[in-house]
């Protein structure tokens, strides 16, 4: 069944089958090809080439460039892939999603989901179970493996390299062609292979909008914080050392 809101625009090569409900305002561009249970909100654009299929829910005021594929089965290599019964892909409002971008639908969770506001640049992988907060920053070919977490503000460095079922802590920069295989603390700064601290993402924290008192303080002080040698009231200290204590402990400690 295919259900249209007003005022979409889809170009004549476009192919929509199976249960497809598109809200209001959305262009979609030549050769797209939607296939599955596909419930897509409003002024959403996809341009030429892309690939939805299964189950997919997207928000509204989204950008797809072109040839980017989502909801198909977890790469799952000799194991065999395949999808969840009940899984879906979930994409919220405002992200912009560039050329040849995959995302994947979930094996072991039953949601891969990107939230709002985030800026995938081309060539980016996102395989099966993976989960994107807001406002982060993936750059082109950046790459994850199954089932990683990445938190608000976080930005994945030009062709980095995150390990399978890693959690990536809030504002932490991963840099350019880094490879990461244990969790990330909040807020730093990750070089080489394999990955070890830099420095405190202070930059990062500047553009939240954290007082210029907490960020000298963390700045001042970050080994000690990072080592859990160094508490007081400072917001970023508290979100450092929550996601520690979530992780139990197991979180990258080794510095430049």
């Amino acid at each position: 069944m295919i259900n249209l809101g007003k005022s979409n625009t889809i170009h004549p090569t476009a192919v929509l089958e199976g249960n497809i409900t598109l809200g209001e305002g959305n262009v979609i561009g030549p050769y797209c090809v939607f296939q599955g249970d596909i419930k897509i909100g409003n002024n959403n654009t996809f341009q030429g080439g892309s690939f939805l299929s299964n189950a997919i829910e997207i928000g509204n005021d989204n950008v797809f460039y072109n040839q980017i594929s989502l909801g198909t089965p977890g790469e799952m290599g000799s194991k065999g892939d395949r999808l969840v019964e009940g899984g879906k892909v979930i994409i919220g409002s405002n992200n912009t999603i560039r050329e040849f971008v995959n995302f994947n639908s979930p094996v072991r969770r039953l949601e891969s989901k990107i939230g709002d506001g985030n800026y995938i640049m081309a060539r980016s992988y996102l395989p099966h179970d993976c989960l994107l907060d807001n406002k982060v920053v993936m750059a082109n070919g950046a790459t994850m493996g199954g089932g990683c977490v990445v938190s608000e503000s976080a930005y994945l460095g030009l062709g980095s390299v995150i390990h399978q079922w890693v959690n990536i802590g809030e504002s932490a920069m991963i840099g350019l062609q880094a490879g990461v295989k244990t969790n990330i603390l909040p807020f730093c700064v990750i070089v080489g292979v394999s990955g070890k601290i830099l420095k405190f993402n202070k930059v990062g924290a500047e553009r939240r909008g954290f007082l210029s008192e907490e960020i000298d303080e963390v700045e001042i002080n970050f080994k000690e914080i990072i080592e859990g040698r160094y508490v007081t009231e400072n917001r970023i200290i508290d979100s450092i050392n929550a996601f520690r204590e979530a992780q139990n402990e197991n979180v990258l400690l080794k510095f430049v």
